[in-house]
Parts: structure tokens; C-alpha cells; sequence
């Protein structure tokens, strides 16, 4: 798990990042942003507020405050080029963009005397469907037309490969790869 965000780290730290808002499906999936700006140059001038646990969505940019309603638009990148997808006014980092969209809360939890922020995984059936808490329980749901996918959750899946894990080899979350494998 720790291998998949340091790799995400990794890849975005080499390329220049415009920050912006997908208003549309379709404009994230054509990387159209609207109220873009340049993180290198306009960092600073490029602000989010509000963000979190809110209705509203507003950003400040080149000192012209716009608000959008959550429900109105798609998605949001950051100038850390992490892009989050709004839906029943929560946002969802998107960690992955196959057949089945991966996405992670990231949770404070207090371990002691250390605080650590602890992914909470979701997964939506391509880039519109409902999210929902990956569970086995939940993709069996989502996709109980295809019960091969079913077949290779159950046996698969197990204490030491756990749901939310990541195939380097394949590059994909586990759960992708086996639903690569059912449509073959």
C-alpha cells in the first residue's frame, strides 16, 4: 500500500501541474480544466476554500473568487497534481482510473503518541458510477453480472492480499487486475 502513494509521490514531483476544476465527466476524462492556472507560477494566487465537508466548492484565482455547488461539478486538481471527485458533497482523492475508479479518504487516526493519516478505500464502477466503501460484499453488488469477477474476488482475496492492494507487476490495484482477468 505504502509502495502505491510513494510511487504517486514519485511521478508527479517530475512534471509541471496546472491546477483546476473538471466541470463535467467529460472534461476530466479530456483533462479539460476551467479556472486553470499554472502551480508554478500561480500558486499563490490559485487558492481552494471551503473545501472540505461543505456544499460549496470556492477558489480564488488572479484574485476573482468563483463558488460552484459540489454537486455541479466533476472534479478539482490541486497544484500537488492530486485530483479529487466531489460526490454527495464528499471529496474523493481519485488514486486510479481503470474499469473500476479507486479512490481514498485519508483518515487521522492517533496511534499512540504519532498521528497517522489512514487511507479509507472507495471504488466506483467506471467514472460516474456511485461510490461506494471497497468492500468484497460491495463489488459483488456492483458487478453481480459478471460472476467470474465474483469467483476471483473470493478466491483470491484473502489476509495477505487485502482488498486494497496494489499489483506493481501489473501496475494496477488487485481488484482492477482481477476484473481485467473476468471480461477476458
Amino acid at each position: 500500500m505504502f509502495f502505491a502513494f510513494s510511487q504517486k509521490s514519485i511521478a508527479q514531483k517530475n512534471t509541471a501541474v496546472n491546477s483546476g476544476v473538471y466541470i463535467s465527466k467529460d472534461d476530466f476524462i479530456n483533462n479539460k480544466l476551467t479556472q486553470e492556472a499554472d502551480c508554478q507560477d500561480d500558486k499563490e494566487i490559485f487558492k481552494k476554500h471551503n473545501f472540505f465537508m461543505k456544499a460549496e466548492f470556492s477558489i480564488i484565482n488572479k484574485g476573482k473568487k468563483i463558488t460552484y455547488l459540489k454537486k455541479d461539478i466533476y472534479a478539482y486538481r490541486d497544484c500537488e497534481n492530486t485530483v479529487w471527485r466531489f460526490y454527495n458533497n464528499q471529496e474523493y482523492e481519485i488514486m486510479e482510473t481503470k474499469a473500476i475508479y479507486i479512490y481514498a479518504i485519508r483518515k487521522i487516526v492517533l496511534v499512540g503518541e504519532n498521528i497517522e493519516r489512514d487511507p479509507i478505500y472507495y471504488f466506483s464502477n467506471g467514472a460516474t458510477g456511485n461510490i461506494a466503501k471497497l468492500t468484497i460484499a460491495n463489488l459483488k453488488e456492483a458487478f453481480k453480472q459478471n460472476k467470474p469477477f465474483g469467483n476471483l474476488l473470493d478466491g483470491t482475496l484473502n489476509a495477505e492480499n487485502t482488498i486494497e492492494a496494489y499489483d506493481s507487476t501489473h501496475k494496477m490495484y488487485e481488484v482492477n487486475y482481477l476484473y481485467k482477468q473476468s471480461v477476458k
